[in-house]
């Protein structure tokens, strides 16, 4: 048996948590003992315990000061009597303090999973941030290396990384395909009704999404952003700003988006950068057209550079509209393109996921 230790400094439900989640279910519990590590509340603290995970919520907020607690705890759930003792951080900041405080343990495997693309660090507003942000790309590019394995949810991460890092990086997709949902498709549209799904954050490029839609040449469209955090407020003033208070709708966090995607004709997404667009596959599957930017990360990936859905230079609002007004003119296509798209997202499914990361789990 494996003793395995995941640790997400954030446990959600959506994103890097819910992958967790879901790779954490899928793991054959007969093979693996596995214990969860968070920093404050874990919000699938309840799910994790019923599908037989040990939950340890550390009450602090810094990743540094918390891995003074940590470590010991690490120490106490090593058991020498498991075959293997793996210990899989996920987020570079997380991933650097571990490698750093945790190396030093004897036979302990250390697996770094990098859920967005290096590039974030590279993107900053203020003097603060900056130095934050560059002191952790340094610590990347020298202890990444120091690691067992390296994991990159896109292949373009993959490569950023190996080119920094000196490093082997093995790329695993996150797990965001279920099933194929089938949905008719009209060669008409009388109204736009658009949907975006991630969280309120400066990074998700819901700005430039406002700005776009304040901008289309016609009036019969509605939006609805599934999502929450730190940018709620700021966003609505944005959209208020834009006057555009009846026609976009902030919903906050939805677990189940799938009534909402059923109820639109076209995703988009404007991030700056990404790890694995999950919400993207979503609507792929669920049957809806996306345009996305052409951000670092996964995001050109599912979209097979661009046949299997539309991309559009990061930031530029102009070309979101062009993209968006084309079409509402003609959908059919990008509706040819979607149908491409949905032949190639069964390699992101669950079952793939799992698989991939049973064999790094062995062969590590």
């Amino acid at each position: 048996m494996l003793n395995l230790i995941f640790f997400l400094p954030s446990f959600t439900l959506n994103g890097a948590g819910n992958s967790t989640f879901r790779l954490c279910k899928n793991l054959d519990k007969k093979k693996y003992k596995i214990h969860v590590i968070s920093l404050g509340k874990n919000f699938q603290k309840f799910q994790l315990k019923k599908i037989g995970c040990k939950v340890y919520e550390i009450n602090s907020k810094n990743v540094f000061k918390a891995m003074f607690r940590i470590t010991p705890l690490v120490k106490k759930i090593y058991n020498d009597k498991m075959k293997k003792n793996i210990f899989l951080s996920s987020i570079h900041h997380a991933n650097v303090f571990s490698i750093i405080f945790l190396r030093s343990i004897k036979n302990l495997k250390i697996i770094g999973i990098e859920r967005t693309d290096i590039s974030e660090l590279l993107i900053y507003d203020g003097l603060i941030k900056y130095i934050k942000n560059l002191l952790i790309y340094l610590l990347v590019k020298i202890y990444y290396k120091k690691a067992n394995i390296i994991i990159s949810n896109s292949k373009s991460g993959r490569k950023d990384l190996e080119k920094l890092c000196s490093t082997r990086v093995i790329n695993i997709s996150s797990p965001s395909f279920t099933k194929i949902v089938h949905k008719k498709t009209s060669q008409k549209i009388n109204k736009l009704r658009l949907i975006a799904v991630g969280r309120l954050a400066k990074e998700k490029g819901y700005k430039t999404i406002i700005k776009a839609l304040s901008n289309l040449n016609t009036n019969f469209f509605s939006m609805k952003i599934l999502g929450d955090g730190p940018e709620k407020n700021n966003i609505y003033k944005i959209i208020k700003g834009h006057g555009l208070e009846k026609k976009i709708k902030l919903l906050g966090f939805k677990k189940n988006t799938k009534k909402y995607l059923s109820r639109s004709n076209l995703f988009i997404n404007a991030s700056l950068f990404e790890g694995f667009p999950n919400a993207v596959v979503e609507a792929i599957s669920s049957g809806i057209p996306v345009i996305c930017s052409n951000c670092k990360g996964g995001m050109s990936e599912v979209l097979l550079n661009g046949k299997g859905g539309d991309l559009f230079p990061v930031h530029d609002s102009s070309a979101l509209s062009k993209k968006i007004m084309s079409f509402y003119s003609n959908p059919n296509k990008l509706h040819k393109k979607l149908k491409l798209a949905r032949t190639k997202i069964k390699k992101y499914s669950i079952s793939s996921h799992v698989k991939m990361y049973e064999k790094v789990l062995e062969i590590i």
